[in-house]
């Protein structure tokens, strides 16, 4: 014990432990969904469990032990990445953890919300929104004197993967962000406590503060045996941009930010308890139009400067293919395309923005950022404004219509070579190298003649290229190019996988990014937690790496 922090971690071992049901043998054939995620990777095992309790979890660990079976943890299934896909084995999908637990102030005065790790986002965000919460009659008289309060003063979980659809426990394993990182940061931020099932059957429950090591990252994990395997942080450096590419490392970080973002390679999350944040008393979406890239890069550089007066939670960016595909979008699917007619023809570029205020002060921001278009050449009369739920949500249906037009050029190409993907780069560097990386994938994909659209987080300068190819020769050509620009990007001092993860599919990428020496510092973090390496098998690394 130093200043009060633990430098051991000491599981518990549950009393009574239930009976699990596993779907195997035959019955598998029903539940065909469950061995794929959005990486449109599809895997097999051997048994199913759906637990629906932190008990039932450790049954099926227990089980899966006494049959010498490998576990993949799967959840919402909405990665991209292809780690909730096994690779044999027993597969456990959380999705009947769905619980909302309770609410309560912490010792700071902090909002915390406690859930199971199946929780969808979607419905934790309906249940701030509108207060109602449907766990509540199960509730504590402090759960219910916080849920009075939120119904006086909305609250919100800032985190916002594209996809609401995702489960709480997936963004914790893949510390996912999303395009009001910009302003709020990653899951990580915003994780407060976890109970975490150990491969042996133990149960972790950990506290943000709590728990951390010493002062050269050492710790202790309690054996069941009663005594203590050592191990050691990661000390690789961390880029210091976003970045959900390995296991966290930090001087003096906290123990519990080894399991958010370990892709649910060191253990199982069944329950977190997170921060809430006070939601800002009014919202507005603004989309403003420019030329040509440095026009609309100029407007984006102005308005990053002025994040805070401004009130700016996003920054987003469509470039000139993404804008030219949204075009072709409205011309052959019309009003149904979520695409308005009235998208302006002379645009190059457009830079889009989310705005968090007071009442009182949107005013003068939305006079202020009228002010910064023109002072880039633009016209704030061609640019759109969203004030009420409906306009906002108009220009999100908008936002979300370019991945999903590429999704749908992709299935018609997929109908003829079914081999080929979308190839899509999640990476991100720091301020001084986004034009180095701007001009890169414009070069190199003009001379490879391949088609592709750009845009994303570029106020993280986290931006999205979306190669799509049109056959095999030029997928295989497309991820020689996206080796070259992970390549690029590391040495930069950026992250080529900055909030989608690793998985199963950028396991070169992790390499790049620490190295062979920062591999074996993770490999043997996870031989103190999983010995029998039976967790997430295929995901991150493998044993025998480097």
């Amino acid at each position: 014990m130093e200043n009060g922090t633990n430098h051991r971690l000491i599981p518990e071992t549950l009393g009574s432990v239930p009976t699990i049901r596993l779907v195997e043998g035959s019955a598998l054939e029903d539940y065909g969904k469950y061995f794929a995620d959005e990486s449109r990777r599809e895997g097999t095992a051997e048994v199913l469990a759906f637990p629906a309790s932190t008990p039932e979890v450790v049954a099926a660990v227990v089980e899966a032990r006494r049959r010498n079976l490998s576990i993949t943890v799967s959840n919402a299934r909405t990665g991209i990445t292809a780690g909730a896909v096994p690779e044999g084995g027993m597969l456990l999908s959380l999705e009947r953890l769905n619980r909302i637990q309770g609410l309560h102030r912490d010792e700071h005065g902090e909002m915390r919300l406690r859930c199971e790790a199946g929780v969808l986002l979607s419905t934790l965000q309906n249940s701030l929104r509108t207060g109602g919460f449907a766990d509540s009659s199960t509730w504590d008289a402090d759960s219910i004197a916080a849920l009075r309060e939120i119904k006086r003063r909305r609250y919100f979980f800032p985190p916002d993967p594209t996809e609401i659809s995702a489960a709480i426990g997936g963004m914790i394993a893949c510390n996912a962000s999303g395009a009001h990182s910009f302003r709020y940061g990653p899951t990580r931020r915003y994780v407060a406590a976890l109970t975490v099932v150990l491969m042996d059957g133990r149960v972790l429950r950990l506290r943000r503060g709590r728990q951390r090591p010493d002062a050269d990252g050492r710790f202790g994990l309690r054996r069941p045996d009663g005594g203590t395997c050592r191990a050691r942080t990661p000390a690789y450096p961390w880029p210091k941009t976003k970045n959900a590419g390995g296991y966290y490392s930090a001087e003096g970080m906290d123990l519990l930010d080894l399991f958010v973002g370990s892709e649910g390679t060191l253990g199982i999350i069944t329950e977190a308890e997170l921060r809430l944040l006070p939601a800002p008393e009014t919202r507005c979406s603004v989309m403003t139009f420019w030329p040509d890239e440095p026009a609309a890069l100029g407007f984006m550089r102005r308005a990053r400067e002025r994040r805070q007066p401004l009130g700016l939670e996003a920054i987003e960016y469509f470039g000139p293919r993404a804008l030219a595909l949204l075009r072709q979008r409205r011309r052959e699917l019309g009003a149904a395309s979520g695409v308005p007619e009235c998208l302006p023809q002379n645009a190059g570029c457009a830079i889009y923005l989310d705005v968090g205020t007071t009442d009182e002060h949107l005013p003068d921001i939305l006079a202020d950022l009228a002010d910064v278009v023109r002072e880039n050449g633009g016209d704030p009369d061609q640019c759109w404004s969203a004030l009420d739920r409906d306009e906002r949500e108009r220009l999100r249906v908008f936002r979300h219509a370019l991945p999903e037009t590429v999704n749908g050029k992709i299935a018609d190409i997929r109908r003829r070579h079914p081999g080929v993907t979308k190839l899509g780069t999640d990476m991100a560097v720091p301020d001084e190298g986004l034009d180095t990386m701007l001009e890169l994938y414009r070069t190199r994909l003009r001379e490879a003649n391949l088609e592709y659209v750009v845009f994303g987080h570029i106020g993280d300068n986290h931006l999205h290229v979306n190669i799509i190819p049109e056959n095999p020769e030029q997928y295989a050509l497309g991820w020689q190019l996206y080796h070259e620009f992970a390549e690029t990007c590391v040495a930069l001092g950026g992250s080529p996988a900055a909030e989608h993860g690793i998985g199963k599919l950028k396991r070169d990428f992790l390499r790049l990014l620490h190295g062979d020496a920062g591999i074996r510092q993770m490999q043997a973090l996870k031989r103190v937690f999983d010995p029998e390496w039976r967790l997430g098998v295929g995901t991150l690394f493998g044993r025998d790496d480097p």
